[in-house]
């Protein structure tokens, strides 16, 4: 007979797999009677118990939250296992949707005014004219084909990855992650503006400019990842 529950050990943890077919009555049932013998094992050996991690892969099953829970009060009142992660082949369609507008690249066509503030999930294509105060925030990479007068802020939750690229116009200022750079004015004079580069964050983890020639060697794996799907997995 098939096991619901199996444990194996790897290199200072413990995995735990839970099996997909298997009612949940059968894995609960296993479970307990799993640590039960764990416990009378250490009492024999007299071993002093420690925590160990432990991870539990449920394979193509969705726990339920009271489901997980369960298994939580389980192991925690019953073992000294320290739960690292939870972890399912299959997600929910919530997850996949939010997934999906994270890799994807966003295209809006509009201007934005002072005041206004225009984010994405993911990476941003916009295609107008950002005025002074107005701002474009993007958790990656922003592409802008128009007039960059307000702010660019890539990556806004930590991303030193991602990239901005765009004509960039006198007093523009830019920010990848916590990096920031004001694009300052001189004169009037339209050899001023930026044209044809992107910014990133250097390896001296500073804000710096480059050709879009060398943007494919600089970061060599930016088409890869807008809508793919190895980021994710």
């Amino acid at each position: 007979m098939k096991q619901s529950v199996t444990l194996k050990g790897t290199k200072g943890s413990f995995v735990l797999s839970l099996d997909e077919a298997a009612s949940f009555v059968s894995i609960m049932k296993e479970l307990n009677e799993l640590l039960e013998h764990l416990n009378s094992e250490q009492k024999r050996s007299k071993e002093v118990q420690k925590e160990i991690l432990l991870e539990i892969k449920t394979g193509n099953r969705l726990l339920s939250q009271e489901q997980q829970e369960l298994i939580i009060e389980e192991i925690n009142s019953n073992s000294t296992f320290l739960i690292k992660t939870i972890t399912s082949s299959v997600v929910t369609v919530t997850k996949a949707i939010e997934w999906q507008k994270t890799v994807s690249l966003q295209m809006e066509v509009q201007t934005i005014r002072s005041g206004q503030v225009l984010t994405a999930p993911g990476n941003l294509l916009f295609i107008g004219k950002v005025h002074p105060g107005g701002m474009l925030r993007a958790k990656g990479s922003i592409f802008i084909i128009g007039e960059l007068m307000g702010t660019a802020h890539a990556g806004f939750e930590g991303n030193i990855n991602s990239v901005i690229v765009a004509d960039f116009h006198t007093n523009a200022q830019i920010r990848i992650a916590d990096s920031v750079q004001i694009v300052e004015k001189k004169n009037e004079h339209p050899d001023n503006v930026r044209k044809n580069e992107f910014a990133f964050i250097n390896d001296l983890h500073i804000l710096d400019f480059h050709s879009l020639e060398q943007l494919k060697k600089i970061r060599p794996n930016l088409d890869k990842v807008i809508g793919g799907l190895s980021e994710w997995v």
